[in-house]
């Protein structure tokens, strides 16, 4: 089993007790091995579905968050004028 694979068992387990400030750090550690694989369009996928979590939560993550997604640019919504 790879890492990825045990971050998702350790996802579907933390949504199902209903633990989303886990949720929220389980999202953003899947987001940091996509980060570190260099698949920036995975990484981005987790860190938005991470600051859902941490906007809910308010998780002490959302920050940290927040700058990584505007680091790659992901910040602003591109369809308003």
């Amino acid at each position: 089993m790879n890492e990825f694979s045990q971050i998702d068992m350790d996802i579907s387990d933390a949504f199902q007790k209903k633990q989303m400030d886990k949720v929220c750090s389980l999202y953003y550690e899947a987001a940091n091995y996509f980060e570190n694989k260099a698949d920036i369009e995975a990484a981005c996928f987790f860190y938005t579905q991470a600051l859902v979590m941490a906007l809910e939560e308010n998780h002490e993550l959302k920050e940290k968050i927040i700058y990584k997604l505007e680091k790659y640019g992901r910040s602003k919504d591109e369809t308003i004028n």
